[in-house]
């Protein structure tokens, strides 16, 4: 039971692995598995949302683009969408509101598109 409002915020330990940075790493458990497992409807679908993405960042950047510039645009909205919709939960507090988080992504992208 939540004894005030910000108790949310306080970070909880399991096994020495704090519970509010588990939802930075939930999109990574995914991954893998479509190395080596046949393609599911999920991997299917995943895919055709991946190649919507790359489509749409591809005619916002333009055709001088890099090849594999779209996909840094798309790796850096998936794991801002995931984690913001894992924050949609109770009592699951978003990694993304933080400014160390946010500071990382953002200063090195800046720096190297300027």
């Amino acid at each position: 039971m939540m004894t005030n409002l910000f108790s949310v915020f306080d970070p909880s330990a399991i096994f020495n692995l704090s519970l509010n940075w588990l939802s930075t790493f939930i999109g990574l458990l995914m991954i893998p598995s479509i190395y080596w497992l046949m393609p599911s409807r999920y991997n299917i679908f995943w895919n055709s949302i991946i190649m919507t993405l790359h489509k749409e960042f591809k005619t916002l950047l333009g055709p001088l683009s890099h090849n594999g510039s779209t996909f840094i645009f798309i790796s850096l909205f998936s794991l801002i969408l995931f984690n913001n919709f894992m924050g949609l939960f109770p009592y699951i507090f978003t990694s993304t509101s933080r400014l160390t988080l946010t500071l990382t992504l953002a200063l090195p992208l800046w720096l190297s598109f300027m």
